[in-house]
């Protein structure tokens, strides 16, 4: 599995600045998502969760990006790396999937063990 980028963000500042201009935007207590002004869309996991929401959340993604732009379709996934390396073999694969086989654009950013608050 490739990790792409260590990313560490230790406050809200990062999250919030990252979040000022957006097309689209929905949060829990488990994540956030967003597709920025360029179309590109953010998916910061928070605290754990489950396989079947890990699936909703990129197919909520993609439809909002393809509503955007349907022939350019990004998506970045956030990730402590203390959640990533909790995460199901099932959870990985779809991930790993995801970066190689749907014909989209897609980055793995395994942050830096910042805890689980953003």
């Amino acid at each position: 599995m490739k990790e792409g980028i260590i990313f560490v963000c230790n406050n809200n500042h990062v999250v919030s600045s990252m979040i000022e201009e957006i097309g689209f935007y929905h949060k829990s207590v488990s994540y956030r998502i967003w597709v920025d002004e360029a179309g590109i869309g953010h998916i910061l996991i928070l605290k754990r969760i489950n396989f079947k929401t890990l699936v909703a959340l990129f197919e909520q993604m993609h439809a909002e990006i393809k509503k955007i732009n349907p022939d350019r379709i990004h998506i970045i996934f956030y990730v402590p790396k203390s959640i990533y390396d909790e995460m199901s073999a099932n959870a990985k694969e779809f991930l790993e999937f995801c970066q190689s086989c749907i014909g989209i654009t897609f980055e793995l950013v395994i942050r830096g063990n910042v805890g689980h608050n953003a």
